[in-house]
């Protein structure tokens, strides 16, 4: 009899578990793929799509979702976008926010679980996965650019629709900190890993897609950033951002009108990969931000401040030296002594009696 009930036990386990393996593996290929209408795909999400929704592609043409059929997507062409419109940023090396700017970026990971399966052996690790070290690289990149960044490591387990809930009271915490610009960092889940690698500079490394949520009363603030920051990356690294996807949802950017949700790559590739795209991401947020030649203008005034001191103590040395020599030698006159409170030496009686006269 207690053989039996061990036995049961035993298939209980292996039947939950094959469950369990089965619904992970499915998660790992349960995306979405939108195409056009004659059939040639735009683009693949592990987000949901939903009728309604925007997407720019690499190449900022603007796609609209008119029609969902399961887990795919029919999309129409809208318009070829000029991601600046009448913005002149680029046209100069000052950044939005270079005058007075406190140089502060939040950081924070409302899926706690993401991770990259050829690094970690696994998509999924609740509460330590692999987005963490690619928002600690994130954070680093700009702080070696002198931004300061606040990283919350806040865990959101687990990955279910109310993750943005859980996720929303770590943001609010961080708006209060008011910093400059908040980012959400993810990782996308296509299965197919080339919908997701580019190569700069010789290197292959991670795409990246930037999110906006449709249903953020912030929207058009944060439409323009997102566009910003594809348009500075652009320039410097073509290839580097996939495309903006305008999905149904808030993802908390009604907090901030410089709120991203940033998907660096996907969970098939691997996680250093994705540190090379979000080190390059870190340039091109701090030029967008604070100037593209903040780090050097930094650089040059540190010099320059060391340069005045230096330049300053050998000035008081070089007249303090002389000073002291042409009071010695008696240059200096009793009213030039007086006005720079130099003193002579008096005369006593005493001096004068004990004059030596031995060789008179």
């Amino acid at each position: 009899m207690k053989s039996k009930k061990i036995i049961i036990v035993v298939i209980f386990i292996i039947l939950f578990n094959l469950i369990l393996i089965t619904k992970l593996q499915a998660e790992e290929v349960n995306h979405f793929t939108v195409v056009d209408k004659q059939g040639q795909t735009i683009f693949e999400t592990a987000m949901e799509v939903s009728k309604g929704d925007y997407y720019i592609n690499e190449e900022n043409k603007k796609y609209k979702v008119i029609k969902v059929n399961g887990k795919k997507g029919i999309a129409k062409f809208i318009a070829k976008v000029d991601l600046l419109e009448d913005d002149k940023l680029l046209t100069s090396s000052q950044g939005l926010l270079a005058q007075g700017a406190k140089k502060l970026v939040a950081i924070y990971n409302t899926h706690s679980d993401e991770s990259y399966k050829p690094t970690s052996g696994s998509h999924s690790e609740p509460g330590g996965g692999d987005v963490y070290k690619i928002a600690a690289s994130f954070a680093n990149a700009l702080e070696n650019k002198g931004v300061n960044v606040i990283q919350d490591k806040s865990k959101h387990d687990p990955h279910d629709g109310g993750a943005y809930e859980r996720s929303r009271r770590t943001a609010v915490k961080l708006i209060k900190k008011r910093p400059d610009a908040l980012f959400d960092i993810h990782r996308d889940g296509v299965a197919n890993p080339q919908e997701y690698v580019t190569e700069i500079n010789g290197k292959r490394i991670a795409k990246i897609r930037l999110v906006i949520g449709r249903q953020n009363p912030q929207l058009n603030v944060n439409s323009k950033f997102a566009k910003q920051v594809k348009a500075v990356t652009d320039q410097k690294y073509p290839g580097l951002i996939k495309g903006i996807f305008y999905a149904k949802g808030k993802y908390n950017q009604d907090l901030s009108p410089r709120s991203l949700l940033i998907e660096a790559g996907t969970h098939v590739i691997s996680q250093d990969m994705a540190v090379s795209s979000i080190n390059l991401l870190a340039d091109t947020i701090n030029d967008l931000l604070y100037g593209k030649n903040s780090e050097k203008a930094k650089s040059e005034q540190n010099s320059s401040s060391i340069s005045s001191i230096f330049i300053i103590l050998l000035v008081v040395s070089v007249v303090g030296g002389f000073l002291y020599i042409a009071n010695k030698r008696g240059v200096i006159d009793k009213g030039f002594s007086d006005s720079m409170g130099i003193e002579e030496k008096k005369e006593t009686i005493e001096d004068l009696t004990n004059i030596d006269d031995s060789d008179d």
